[in-house]
């Protein structure tokens, strides 16, 4: 409503998640039963720029708000920020893509404290691709490396308490909730 103000909480909740060890019948380590992991490619840019542009609740969802629009500018600068694991000490970026080699979305580790051994991530699935459990496999090879390989301690999720989905994710992976931040976001105002 119009002078009203509306904000929303952001959940925060943690997991000690015990992902599986790494299966040794398997076809690699960066491939689950639907999907592989490979480094952000310079060409990813386009199908990244067409679902920036077009999918406003997974733009609300993932930036607190709906962004300016963005320019093939801004989707090559993205990739080559991240292509090939560029910048690895800020963000470790890779782009999902089905077994058939369908670029389906992208998964990043973030936010990562060495000292503390904390970390966030962040997974963007394109429209066509949800619902299909790619965003879970994702998770658990992300999460896989970064507990045994990176050998951090603790996984923090802050999302939307309106981000449904997110919630039901962080469930599913046996996430806790530790606590809400509130009046943290502003959005819909």
């Amino acid at each position: 409503m119009l002078g009203q103000e509306r904000s929303s909480d952001m959940k925060v909740v943690r997991s000690d998640v015990q992902t599986p060890d790494v299966p040794t019948n398997e076809p690699g380590y960066w491939q689950d039963r639907d999907i592989r992991l490979r480094p952000v490619r310079p060409k990813d840019a386009e199908r990244w720029l067409l679902e920036e542009n077009t999918d406003s609740e997974a733009d609300h969802f993932l930036n607190y708000g709906i962004t300016l629009p963005k320019s093939q500018g801004d989707a090559e600068a993205f990739a080559d920020r991240y292509a090939n694991f560029n910048n690895a000490d800020e963000r470790i970026m890779f782009s999902t893509e089905t077994l058939d080699g369908e670029l389906a979305g992208g998964i990043n580790l973030r936010s990562m404290n060495q000292k503390n051994g904390t970390f966030e991530t962040g997974t963007r699935l394109y429209r066509a691709h949800r619902g299909k459990g790619y965003g879970f496999q994702a998770k658990l090879v992300v999460l896989r490396y970064a507990f045994y390989e990176l050998r951090f301690q603790k996984y923090t999720i802050r999302c939307l308490e309106t981000n449904a989905p997110m919630v039901r994710h962080a469930e599913h992976l046996g996430c806790q909730q530790e606590g809400w931040l509130r009046r943290q976001i502003y959005t819909q105002g």
